[in-house]
């Protein structure tokens, strides 16, 4: 049986007590790395890489709920009990404010929008709808694919946004 003793001297002599790095040997790995070619890559763009350039984002909507949403409430004021709705959905006017773009969905709610939910469109799973006052406004809940769930609640302009909401949850998937 050999020992080879005399590199495992010399190994202990050079190396330094701190741990510290040994900046002349990290450059050596690096130009050898280099002249071996090991981080360059001649791939080619694919299609998908270009279509993956950040546009300016856009925004296609913004703006509160639709002020159908209080008919009802309104309505109620006659009893005493129907204040309390009424003056919850006018504040709900006033401090939601919805704004979809082409890159994400945002909520930006609470008093002067402090709290804020953004979603991108990767994230959505599926988008589903229920119509209000025959159609004028509706809910539209947006499951993510953790299960979580945004309610966009009396979305103006429904049909459009919801027709921009899938054609971006489409065009981001492909």
């Amino acid at each position: 049986m050999l020992f080879f003793v005399g590199p495992k001297i010399n190994f202990l002599k050079n190396k330094k007590k701190d741990n510290a790095v040994d900046i002349k040997n990290l450059k050596q790995t690096q130009s050898f790395f280099l002249k071996k070619n090991f981080f360059k890559t001649n791939l080619k763009k694919s299609e998908t890489e270009e279509k993956q350039k950040l546009d300016p984002e856009s925004v296609f909507f913004q703006g509160p709920p639709s002020i159908s949403e209080l008919v009802i409430p309104t309505l109620s004021i006659l009893t005493v009990i129907g204040i309390l709705p009424f003056i919850a959905t006018l504040v709900r006017q006033f401090w939601v404010r919805y704004t979809i773009t082409n890159r994400r969905i945002s909520v930006d709610s609470g008093f002067k929008g402090q709290d804020r939910v953004e979603i991108v469109y990767r994230d959505i799973k599926k988008v589903s709808k229920i119509t209000r006052f025959g159609g004028l406004t509706a809910d539209v809940v947006i499951v993510l694919k953790d299960n979580a769930r945004l309610e966009l609640r009396s979305l103006p302009e429904w049909e459009k946004n919801m027709e921009f909401i899938n054609d971006n949850i489409i065009e981001k998937s492909e």
